[in-house]
C-alpha cells in the first residue's frame, strides 16, 4: 500500500512548538506558507526545497504563523481533518477512508465499506489528489444536474445550463441568463446541504436577488434551510480536497 499521509514537523519559535504540514508540489515555484482551520499550518515546497530551507522560511513568518494559528485555534477544533492531512474524506456527508493502491489503470472507485480506493500507475499524493478531485467532479455533475432537474420541476422554474466547477468563494451562481453553476464539494456535504444550494439558486431565477420574498420562495422548498446554512458557515471550510 502507497503511503497517504503527508509528513510532519516542528519547529520552535518565540518561545513555542509549531507543528505544521510539509506539501511537496511539481506546480509550486517557491516555499508557500497557508493555514487553514482544517489543516493547521501548511508549508509547500517545489521539489528541489529541502526540509532546512522550509523551516527557515516558518521562522522568517513566524510572527504572522503565530496570529493566524491563534485566530484559527478554536475552530480547528471543530472541524475533521481531511486526507491527506488526515485519513478520511466526506462523501454525501458519510467519512470514506482513502486508500491508495498501484494499479495498471487509473481511477477510483468507491466500496460498500465506505472506502475510496484510488488505484494509480505512478504512485503519489500529487497524481491522487488528481484523480480524486477528477472523481468528485464527475460525481457532483451527476448528483447536482438530477437535483436540479427535480427541484426546477418542483419550483417551476427553468434554467439554461448546469455546470461544476471549483470557485473558492461560493457554493453557487446563477445568470441572469439561467446558468447554474455549483461547486463540486458539495457532492462531500450532506445531500440536504446540497438541496439547499440547488434550491437557493433555483430561487434567484424568481427573485433575482436576497430579499424577503428571495427566502420566502427557498422556505417553501426547504423549510430547514436555516440550518444547512448553518451547517455550511461552520463546516464548509472542512470540504477540502
Amino acid at each position: 500500500m502507497i503511503s497517504q499521509r503527508l509528513p510532519t514537523a516542528q519547529v520552535m519559535a518565540c518561545g513555542r512548538t509549531i507543528a505544521y504540514t510539509i506539501r511537496s508540489s511539481t506546480r509550486a515555484r517557491a516555499i508557500g506558507l497557508w493555514i487553514r482551520p482544517e489543516t493547521g499550518l501548511v508549508v509547500t515546497i517545489p521539489p528541489t526545497a529541502t526540509l532546512r530551507q522550509a523551516e527557515a522560511f516558518i521562522l522568517r513568518h513566524q510572527r504572522w504563523a503565530l496570529r493566524h494559528l491563534d485566530r484559527f485555534a478554536a475552530l480547528s477544533a471543530r472541524l475533521p481533518r481531511r486526507w491527506p492531512y488526515g485519513s478520511t474524506l466526506p462523501y454525501r456527508g458519510e467519512e470514506h477512508a482513502v486508500r491508495l493502491e498501484d494499479g495498471r489503470r487509473s481511477g477510483v472507485a468507491r466500496t460498500n465499506a465506505r472506502e475510496l480506493v484510488v488505484s494509480m500507475r505512478q504512485p503519489g499524493l500529487e497524481g491522487a489528489r488528481r484523480l480524486l478531485k477528477r472523481w468528485y467532479l464527475g460525481e457532483a455533475s451527476a448528483v447536482l444536474t438530477a437535483r436540479t432537474a427535480a427541484l426546477g420541476q418542483a419550483m417551476g422554474v427553468a434554467w439554461t445550463r448546469v455546470t461544476v466547477r471549483d470557485p473558492r468563494s461560493r457554493w453557487g451562481s446563477c445568470s441572469v441568463q439561467g446558468r447554474l453553476s455549483f461547486s463540486f464539494r458539495l457532492v462531500m456535504a450532506p445531500p440536504e446541504v446540497l438541496n439547499y444550494v440547488v434550491a437557493h439558486e433555483l430561487a434567484h431565477r424568481v427573485e433575482p436577488n436576497h430579499s424577503p420574498r428571495f427566502w420566502a420562495v427557498v422556505a417553501r422548498h426547504c423549510p430547514e434551510y436555516r440550518s444547512w446554512l448553518s451547517w455550511l458557515r461552520i463546516f464548509g471550510p472542512s470540504l477540502t480536497l
